[in-house]
């Protein structure tokens, strides 16, 4: 399988690292916009791949997407937060300008596979590919509400509570949460980003249990972000993915949740239709 990463951040190296180690990819297409962090990185994968008796092509350039199955889409600038707090605005700012730089790129080469966008706010920034792309809007998921599930999961104890919405602020928790378990899932990301100044691990294992749900037949659900033609927008919901593309389930909200959800949807619009005045 060939997998192309777009942006080797911490969040894009950690994901590289973790194929290789799991043994997913025979291909790896890498690129940057630091090709000496290219460089680095592939050493280091190449080493790996050594270690644990894996053949591993690691490949550069865009060209090289035309055959790939996947591309993940993690470009993006962290140290905004720095002076920015947990402005996902001011992270709009950023990361839509590198959409606008990524995705003639990617459309020239050829791509036609399934991307995986992962870059924040990444609802928004599902879609603001999908448009510039031209690509179908069931190409492309983004990993959504996934990894904050998986907080509210260790948070409350309970394997049956989950986010929706937007993976933000607004996220909604479902299935009888407090107010007090739903704010510090919200909280749980910057928690981490305090210290280290990232997060990496939990949204690269993330990123591998979607790849896995993909390519098997486990018939996971996944609160992925998909594109809702009757929303207008992309935002996380249980979905399943049935060969070609993830079909949402069936999930009944208390009026409470509802209007909350109502809420997410429309900062999601909101913040999609601000990228005409960043």
């Amino acid at each position: 399988m060939r997998i192309g990463i777009i942006g080797l951040g911490h969040v894009g190296s950690t994901i590289a690292y973790t194929l290789v180690l799991q043994k997913m990819v025979d291909e790896l297409v890498l690129i940057d916009s630091n090709q000496a962090k290219v460089d680095a990185e592939s050493i280091e994968l190449l080493d790996t791949a050594q270690n644990i008796k894996h053949n591993v092509t690691i490949l550069m350039d865009y060209q090289n997407l035309a055959s790939a199955d996947f591309v993940i889409f993690s470009a993006g600038d962290i140290t905004i937060f720095e002076n920015a707090d947990s402005d996902r605005l001011a992270e709009l700012k950023v990361t839509a300008k590198i959409v606008e730089d990524v995705a003639p790129k990617l459309k020239k080469s050829g791509f036609s596979g399934k991307i995986i966008s992962i870059t924040n706010p990444c609802d928004v920034i599902a879609l603001y590919l999908t448009k510039l792309t031209g690509f179908a809007e069931n190409q492309v998921i983004a990993t959504g509400t996934v990894i904050d599930t998986d907080r509210l999961i260790n948070i409350t104890r309970r394997q049956a509570v989950m986010m929706i919405g937007e993976h933000g602020n607004s996220q909604v928790a479902v299935n009888h949460v407090s107010k007090a378990d739903e704010m510090a899932g919200r909280a749980t990301g910057w928690q981490i980003y305090q210290v280290k100044k990232h997060t990496a691990f939990g949204i690269a294992s993330t990123t591998l249990r979607i790849l896995k749900a993909m390519t098997g037949n486990s018939n996971e659900v996944l609160n992925v972000s998909c594109y809702d033609p009757a929303k207008g927008c992309y935002y996380g919901w249980p979905s399943m993915f049935d060969g070609k593309k993830f079909i949402r389930q069936n999930l009944e909200l208390t009026p409470e949740e509802e209007l909350s959800f109502i809420k997410s949807i429309e900062t999601i619009k909101q913040n999609y239709q601000s990228i005409e005045v960043l």
